[in-house]
């Protein structure tokens, strides 16, 4: 069980970076 907690965390993680990196691409912008 606790090795799907730290697969989610990843993907929750990854889906963060990525939004985030993706307003400060369009702040640059």
């Amino acid at each position: 069980m606790f090795y799907l907690v730290w697969i989610v965390s990843a993907f929750v993680a990854v889906g963060i970076g990525c939004f985030v990196a993706g307003k400060m691409d369009k702040r640059e912008d």
